[in-house]
């Protein structure tokens, strides 16, 4: 008999296909930072798809945008964060509850790291429809923090839930939250499309590392 809080992984098929995902996510995060730093035609094609992006003018698209920056900020991350934490704790779930302080702690610092070395000025005091932030562009760190801890949350939510209904409801409101609140900081003017992309593709190569740890974890505390 299995534990609670243990799953069959080791018959699971998927451990080699999640190599190769997290090393073509990192391959294209480098060469999408190298495209970035050294090609001035590809960060002028950047620019400007951004910049329609941010001539988009819908009815309350403005508003949308400000309340989903507003959730992808650093501290409403950190509380989310740690709410979630606490509460998988609540149940017993320690392994999950390190999966996702560990992710977006090792995550996040990895980009501010990265924002430091790439160092890429963000768009211009023209475009922005909020005020600019001091620290670099590359990559967005709104859009790396929201897809990590949406991105664990949905893997949670679909390994933890019983319902097939809440696993697909969980998934689909986690990775709409994630892309909404990535897309709203080019729409306000802060961030490039190629700065939320090189967040995405470092995000998910974060996320498979995580879970492939978590994963070999629980495999090894699992009862014979």
């Amino acid at each position: 008999m299995r534990s609670e809080s243990g799953h069959p992984w080791s018959r699971d098929p998927t451990p080699g296909i999640a190599v190769l995902l997290t090393g073509a996510a990192f391959a294209g995060f480098l060469v999408l930072t190298a495209a970035l730093i050294f090609f001035p035609a590809f960060q002028e094609v950047d620019a400007r798809i951004s910049e329609v992006m941010r001539g988009t003018d819908l009815p309350g698209l403005e508003a949308l945008a400000l309340g989903l920056s507003f959730l992808g900020s650093g501290w409403v991350m950190a509380v989310l964060t740690a709410v979630g934490a606490l509460w998988l704790l609540f149940r017993g779930r320690r392994p999950e509850a390190g999966l996702l302080v560990a992710t977006m702690v090792l995550g996040t610092a990895a980009g501010s790291v990265l924002k430091a070395a790439v160092e890429r000025a963000r768009p211009g005091l023209e475009t922005a429809r909020i005020p600019i932030p001091e620290s670099y562009s590359f990559p967005s760190g709104h859009a790396l923090a929201a897809l990590l801890f949406f991105g664990i949350a949905a893997f949670l939510f679909f390994v933890l839930a019983e319902s097939v209904r809440v696993k697909i409801g969980a998934l689909l409101a986690c990775w709409a939250l994630a892309f909404g609140i990535a897309i709203s900081r080019v729409y306000l003017g802060v961030h490039y499309l190629g700065d939320i992309i090189a967040s995405w593709m470092l995000g998910c190569a974060f996320i498979l590392i995580a879970i492939a740890i978590y994963v070999s974890w629980i495999t090894r505390k699992r009862p014979a």
